[in-house]
């Protein structure tokens, strides 16, 4: 395993990290963590919302008994916790639903507005409550952020000095993060991506367009994760695992890594930008179809599997494909609240069949 310093924090963590976002069941959540600790993986994100509010809960239960071979890592939203007393509330609450003692990371979660940092830097706010939780313990080894903002925002939270760690979403398709990860670098502070497989994509995608990736294994996730691991200004690479075989497979993508570079980067990056993918009569987000009576909303069903079809996901990837586009969500329930009336699909101007569409998400499922 190859171990990076994070930041500041006075400790390294495992290049292919644990990212607790799709955990399919408790058990699985065990299996994974248990065979991930077992080659050397040493640093778990987790967060309240996760797996429908369970993810902090399975995560903690999956490490019992090996806490001390795991970097623990959760995370606070501004708007829910805006005051120093509030996220010393928020981390209690977190600590007693995980069962744990202690967290090593605390994240400020969803950084895009300049008045959140303002406000989360300020006397009495978010960074003076995680210093308060870091004084007695509850918090061991730092204060991250993760990021959905501008450039210039991402570099006045790097410049507080107040964070040890960043997370981004930065993947081979998704590069904007690529500024940014280079001034934390250039700062010393640790970069964690999130996303790097691209909500799953080049984890799944079966299209000749994406063959250069694969480099004599299963699938794109090898190129995919060996594009970050080249990339020196880059700490850990969160993956969010559905089985413990994905495990295995992202931890061989770290053979000869250290030995890669730039050029390797930028060979990469080139064959994706002149990869041409299947074109044909897709879901375009127009929203036409959004007045569900049954509150189901297609066009966002519908875009997922236009993008099972144009990466060429195999069949029987289709539930793991479904799930992995949906994390936040339960897309059971909301699958099974779509009647089939047609409503939508009578209004769809791309006339697409979206109640067969609707059909095969609901049997992958196992919707009845």
């Amino acid at each position: 395993m190859l171990y990076k310093a994070l930041g500041n924090s006075g400790v390294k963590v495992s290049a292919i990290s644990f990212g607790a976002m799709r955990w399919p069941s408790e058990e699985a959540a065990w299996r994974i963590v248990n065979r991930g600790l077992d080659l050397g993986l040493n640093y778990l994100d987790t967060s309240t919302g996760y797996v429908g509010g369970n993810s902090e809960k399975w995560s903690a239960a999956a490490v019992r008994g090996r806490r001390g071979e795991i970097y623990f890592s959760d995370k606070g939203n501004w708007d829910l916790a805006p005051t120093a007393d509030a996220v010393r509330a928020a981390i209690d609450k977190s600590l007693k639903a995980a069962g744990l003692e202690y967290l090593d990371f605390y994240q400020l979660w969803g950084l895009h507005r300049q008045e959140t940092l303002k406000a989360a830097l300020a006397k009495g706010g978010f960074v003076e409550g995680v210093r308060q939780a870091r004084k007695e313990g509850l918090v061991r080894h730092g204060l991250g952020f993760t990021f959905h903002g501008e450039h210039e925002l991402f570099r006045q939270a790097v410049d507080s000095g107040e964070f040890c760690c960043a997370t981004v979403s930065y993947n081979l398709m998704n590069r904007q993060a690529e500024e940014d990860i280079q001034y934390a670098a250039a700062k010393g502070v640790g970069v964690i991506i999130m996303n790097p497989l691209a909500g799953g994509l080049l984890g799944l995608a079966g299209d000749k367009a994406v063959d250069f990736l694969c480099q004599g294994h299963s699938g794109p996730w090898y190129g995919a994760l060996r594009f970050l691991l080249a990339n020196a200004g880059i700490t850990a690479s969160i993956v969010g695992f559905t089985a413990e075989a994905e495990v295995d497979q992202a931890v061989s993508a770290l053979e000869g890594s250290q030995s890669l570079g730039d050029d390797y980067r930028a060979g990469l990056v080139d064959q994706i930008d002149r990869a041409r993918f299947v074109e044909g009569n897709f879901c375009t987000g127009c929203g036409y179809c959004k007045d569900c009576p049954q509150g189901f909303i297609p066009s966002a069903f519908m875009k997922a599997m236009r993008d099972f079809t144009v990466y060429g996901v195999r069949a029987e990837d289709l539930r793991h494909w479904i799930l992995s586009q949906f994390p936040h969500q339960d897309i059971y329930a909301d699958l099974a609240r779509c009647c089939e009336c047609g409503q939508c699909q009578d209004k769809c101007p791309q006339h697409l069949a979206i109640v067969e569409s609707i059909r095969k998400g609901k049997d992958a499922l196992g919707i009845k």
